[in-house]
């Protein structure tokens, strides 16, 4: 996935690829000991959409962690660690389910463990 992720950076389109991937994602502003936990709903290779446990406003700096499935990797899994703002909050119109936070990745690394 990430060389699928790059190649669409690379060729320069207004509008990133999303990837329907629901997988668990942990995030927190950085700085702060307290990871609290998400699910995704889409990534690309410019962001991530996924429901909050604790939302966060726009403009928010904030520190993410998932790991994606090895089917995707193509190789032994690891965890992604980005560092990125909220962009966008989507208020459910459910109560049982919590916000989505849009959040632009703005660098991330790999980390194999």
């Amino acid at each position: 996935m990430t060389n699928l992720l790059l190649d669409q950076a690379q060729k320069g389109s207004t509008r990133a690829k999303r990837f329907a991937i629901h997988i668990p994602i942990h995030y927190r502003r950085p700085h702060t000991s307290k990871w609290f936990e998400g699910r995704t709903e889409n990534i690309s290779y410019s962001g991530v959409l996924f429901r909050a446990e604790s939302p966060l406003e726009p403009k928010t700096t904030v520190e993410l962690r998932f790991e994606l499935p090895i089917a995707i990797l193509g190789e032994a899994p690891g965890e992604i660690v980005c560092k990125g703002a909220v962009v966008r909050v989507e208020e459910s119109p459910l109560a049982a389910i919590p916000p989505a936070l849009a959040v632009h990745i703005n660098g991330y690394r790999m980390a194999r463990g």
